[in-house]
């Protein structure tokens, strides 16, 4: 009879390991799923895919308080040491900051025509 309880005792600690194993393999699995999807939507492509128009705006606000700055600094700097132009002032930095918002509102106005029409095309495939 004691040979019984034992072999049950061994039989039901054989299948809680069994259980066990598979309870960590499962929080394991878990963990590395997490740790994708975390990696995943802090990719700066995928945010930016993401969310273009945020983006857009934040860097264009970014970079207009940027330019801000450095064109009063550079007016104070000039002010105060009467060495003439820097950079920021100069003519180049004037069109590379041209250009530059030249391109991001082509891009934006390349996002907004593609909203645009996939708008149109669900509305127009809706009606149907």
């Amino acid at each position: 009879m004691s040979e019984v309880k034992l072999s049950n005792l061994e039989k039901k600690k054989k299948e809680l390991k069994e259980e066990l194993v598979r309870i960590q393999s499962g929080i394991d699995k878990s963990i590395d799923e997490v740790k994708e999807g975390v990696s995943s939507n802090m990719d700066p492509k995928n945010v930016i895919r993401k969310y273009p128009l945020p983006i857009v705006g934040a860097s264009l606000v970014v970079g207009f308080l940027l330019g801000r700055e450095r064109k009063y600094s550079g007016r104070i700097s000039s002010k105060r040491s009467n060495t003439g132009n820097s950079f920021s002032d100069s003519g180049i930095s004037r069109e590379l900051k041209r250009i530059i918002a030249k391109k991001g509102l082509s891009l934006l106005m390349d996002y907004l025509d593609d909203k645009v029409a996939s708008l149109k095309e669900n509305k127009g495939s809706s009606d149907d």
